[in-house]
């Protein structure tokens, strides 16, 4: 004996293959309108500068700039150096 389908899962895929076919004429659609560049491509990168961020980044300066301390305060009263030459320099 051969198992039967009930009707409401044959209703259901009938009722999918309108839906598929819908959503395949739109995703042609958008595609066509895209390439003939009607409408603006939403996943295409936008150029670097053209950002908000970048603008302000280029405009921004560091206000830290020669006011930041050396990093070895001992570089002048250093008894040792000038007594090891290192190989590698």
């Amino acid at each position: 004996m051969m198992p039967q389908r009930s009707q409401t899962s044959q209703k259901g895929n009938i009722a999918l293959i309108p839906l598929i076919i819908i959503i395949l004429v739109v995703a042609g659609v958008v595609f066509f309108l895209i390439s003939k560049g009607i409408i603006k491509n939403p996943l295409q990168k936008s150029p670097p500068n053209s950002s908000l961020g970048s603008q302000i980044f280029e405009k921004t300066q560091n206000p830290l700039e020669d006011k930041i301390p050396q990093t070895n305060p001992f570089s002048k009263i250093n008894p040792f150096k000038g007594v090891y030459k290192n190989p590698f320099e």
